[in-house]
């Protein structure tokens, strides 16, 4: 070991912490590092209680998934979603690595064989699509066996970072997974993220 590397300082590398708020969320209401409280949670009508208990006991494993996507796309110094630019957002300085879940929401998505998506109105499926600014609308009858139904998991986490001396909120991130069953393989997909 040369005289200068006792001096070099090792580079941290932030990893994704699971913040679990005890406050119970008595009102529903969306959850911030502020309120300190556990998430919204959202089912569906018509979700079965059964294929939710079911997904709820898979927990650990969405977190380790939720956790792989943070960092590797947030926390990873070499994660080509973080722009370099001054001023840019996300800026990985700013995290602190922790997060938290804001919302849960359990439902359905149908989607015909061209994977279009559809959802349930007055008694039929519809989907809606833009040409240009022309709206248009697809109807299908329930019966359709153009239709497969997915179970829908969508997922709000918001990463803290210190921006301003303190911790506090820094970012939200949207994340969907579709699945035929609530035994399948779950792959969650970034929907979004933003500031918050």
């Amino acid at each position: 070991m040369g005289i200068f590397d006792k001096f070099k300082k090792k580079k941290e590398v932030k990893r994704p912490n699971l913040i679990v708020f005890e406050k119970e969320n008595i009102d529903n209401d969306y959850a911030n590092f502020e309120l300190k409280i556990k998430p919204r949670i959202s089912i569906d009508d018509g979700f079965p209680q059964e294929a939710y208990q079911r997904l709820a006991g898979r927990r650990k494993e969405i977190q380790k998934q939720i956790e792989e996507i943070i960092f590797s796309n947030y926390l990873d110094e070499d994660s080509e979603d973080l722009a370099s630019e001054i001023d840019s957002f996300p800026d990985i300085r700013y995290f602190t690595g922790n997060y938290y879940v804001v919302y849960e929401s359990y439902g359905f998505t149908y989607r015909d064989h061209n994977h279009r998506p559809y959802h349930i109105k007055n008694g039929q499926y519809r989907n809606v699509s833009y040409k240009g600014n022309e709206r248009q609308e697809n109807y299908l009858p329930l019966d359709s066996d153009e239709i497969t139904k997915y179970y829908n998991i969508f997922i709000q986490v918001g990463l803290t970072g210190i921006e301003s001396g303190q911790e506090e909120d820094y970012m939200s991130l949207d994340l969907v997974a579709e699945i035929a069953s609530p035994d399948d393989e779950i792959e969650f997909e970034i929907l979004s993220h933003g500031v918050m």
